[in-house]
C-alpha cells in the first residue's frame, strides 16, 4: 500500500507542469509576505493585536512567526528549500486559525503548502529554479 501512494505521488509530481509548482510558491510568497512584515514594521501594534486575542508572550510570539515568515517567503521567491519553508508556516497558520479563526488566506497558505510538499518541489527536486542540490 506504501509504495501504491509513493508510486501514485510520484506520477503526479511528474504530470504538474514546473509553472503550475511556480504559481504555487510565489501565490504563498504573496500572501505571507505583507502580513511577515507588518509583525516588525509595525510591531507595537501587532503585540497589542497579539496580546488582545490570547497569544501568550506576545512581544516575543510577533518576532518569532514574523521571522519564521520572512524568512519562508524568501526560500520560497528563491527556491530554496521550499518544502522547509512550506512545512514551517503550517504551524503559524494553525495558530492564527485557533486564536483568530479561519479564512481564506490561511486556508490558501495551508492549503499550497500542503502541496508543496506533496509535489516535491524543494530544492532537491527537478523543478527548483537556481538548480539547487542537497547532498
Amino acid at each position: 500500500m506504501v509504495q501504491t501512494i509513493s508510486r501514485s505521488l510520484v506520477s503526479v509530481t511528474q504530470v504538474v507542469p514546473h509553472w503550475v509548482r511556480l504559481l504555487i510558491r510565489l501565490s504563498i510568497a504573496a500572501v505571507v509576505a505583507k502580513p511577515a512584515l507588518s509583525k516588525f514594521l509595525t510591531h507595537e501594534s501587532s503585540v497589542a493585536f497579539f496580546s488582545r486575542i490570547g497569544i501568550p508572550f506576545p512581544n516575543a510570539m510577533v518576532v518569532i512567526a514574523g521571522t519564521i515568515q520572512i524568512t519562508a517567503v524568501v526560500m520560497l521567491v528563491l527556491g530554496i528549500s521550499e518544502d522547509l519553508a512550506a512545512l514551517s508556516l503550517v504551524p503559524v497558520m494553525l495558530v492564527a486559525i485557533a486564536y483568530v479563526g479561519p479564512d481564506w488566506k490561511n486556508l490558501a497558505v495551508i492549503g499550497g503548502s500542503l502541496a508543496i510538499i506533496v509535489l516535491r518541489t524543494g530544492a532537491d527536486s527537478p523543478s527548483s529554479p537556481l538548480g539547487l542540490r542537497r547532498g
